[in-house]
């Protein structure tokens, strides 16, 4: 009898209030690959894990420092820290002194696997990101929007080989996985298999005004019922990390940015999210540190009718523990923030709003960083926020991987659920 070997859980250290975390970044996506009832065994491919700080590029003496700062805000390029870098310096000495280990946990990588990915070209979602030997011919989108009914995926799919599709039906098109394991997809133009988790949904486009209508149409046909704590098409957590433009990511050709988009998708999102929202629902927004990009997360926060109720740190580390570069940073920092909104519920708010607002709520999350745009899964760390956790609803936009039982959507939303990422599951022997 063989068992299948389940790695250990991602969630290395929390403390008792859950607001400081220390959180493995491939196992977390991983383990959002499957249920309870259907765990998921294998490993994310990853790069091996940063040993030591990167190089000092910071100014050398007072005086420069000071006219950095000044330019940096006259330009916008960085803000002032909003999140408290005492706190940063805090939570890491309180992990570190619970914590005994690496801070991370063991990863599988190859050669072959690469830490940046190319330029995408206009309208082309590319699996870039290549192991080598594999194709690599990418999906195409095609010039003529065409609308179609939501795809649901058999169920005799993977027990009898990977569903055979053609790029044309997975491209603008609402896929849907209704079965409680995963399935798995071959696209015939590329030979290429995609691994689908149980009972995700996704709509494999990019994030325009169309693709936008799209979208909701399929989110009230696909559901049509309400919930306990949400109306048909809406959503109890909403999770974006949109292409915002950044210096390194201009340097790594990673992804179109909005600076290059002919429309800017977080301007598209404002006109048609809102009614995705349930009352009482939370969205979370990945930014950068620039103060221009902040501004607009909260514009959009505020077009959606959303208050700002808490404010996460992403600080990266080696594996030893160490930020990546100093906490008090003039031109890097080792953190990326999360910002999280919260729905004006009006059977718990009122009608009305208080001029009361109790102060934005902060959280760490540590985590030693992976390939480049690769972020943590928050599918644990959200679950207990929201207040249907047995049974809510959840979409992510801009998304690079699926989630088990999650809604996603982007032009690279099936990126890392590529089979060649993947390494199975080694069988436990117990004979």
């Amino acid at each position: 009898m063989s068992l299948v070997h389940n790695p250990p859980g991602s969630l290395l250290y929390q403390n008792v209030d859950a607001t400081v975390t220390l959180l493995d970044i491939p196992h977390s996506i991983a383990e959002a690959q499957g249920t309870p009832d259907n765990p998921c065994g294998d490993m994310l491919y990853s790069l091996p894990p940063l040993e030591n700080p990167f190089p000092s590029i910071e100014p050398n003496s007072q005086k420069a420092a000071k006219q950095k700062v000044r330019e940096n805000l006259n330009r916008g390029s960085l803000s002032k820290p909003t999140f408290p870098q005492d706190l940063l310096a805090q939570g890491l000495a309180d992990v570190r002194a619970a914590h005994a280990g690496a801070f991370c946990l063991q990863r599988k990588f190859a050669d072959r696997v690469k830490s940046r990915i190319s330029q995408p070209k206009k309208r082309t979602i590319e699996e870039v990101d290549t192991v080598e030997g594999s194709a690599d011919k990418g999906f195409v989108l095609g010039p003529i929007f065409k609308p179609r009914k939501p795809l649901l995926l058999s169920c005799s799919a993977t027990s009898n080989g990977p569903e055979p599709v053609h790029m044309a039906d997975v491209v603008d098109c609402v896929v849907r996985n209704p079965h409680d394991k995963s399935v798995q997809l071959l696209l015939l133009e590329t030979a290429q298999e995609y691994i689908i988790p149980p009972l995700s949904n996704f709509l494999l486009s990019t994030v325009g005004t169309r693709e936008a209508a799209l979208f909701s149409s399929a989110a009230y046909k696909l559901l049509p019922e309400p919930s306990v704590s949400a109306a048909p098409g809406q959503f109890d957590f909403i999770l974006l990390d949109p292409p915002w433009d950044n210096r390194s990511v201009r340097r790594s050709k990673s992804y179109e940015t909005q600076r290059k988009a002919k429309d800017d998708p977080m301007d598209i999102l404002q006109g048609v999210l809102m009614k995705h929202i349930a009352p009482g629902g939370l969205v979370a927004c990945w930014i950068t540190n620039k103060q221009s990009v902040r501004d607009s997360a909260l514009q959009a926060f505020e077009a959606w009718g959303l208050e700002l109720v808490e404010e996460w740190a992403w600080l990266k580390t080696t594996v030893s523990g160490d930020p990546i570069c100093a906490i008090d940073g003039i031109i890097r920092r080792p953190y990326e923030i999360l910002l999280l909104g919260r729905s004006i519920n009006p059977a718990i708010d009122g009608a009305g709003s208080s001029d009361f607002q109790e102060p934005t709520k902060k959280r760490l999350l540590i985590g030693v960083p992976d390939i480049h745009s690769r972020k943590p899964c928050l599918k644990q760390l959200i679950k207990p926020m929201i207040a249907n956790r047995s049974n809510y609803r959840a979409l992510e936009i801009f998304a690079r991987n699926l989630t088990a039982g999650w809604w996603s959507w982007g032009d690279e939303v099936l990126k890392y659920n590529w089979e060649a990422y993947w390494a199975k599951a080694e069988p436990l022997n117990t004979t």
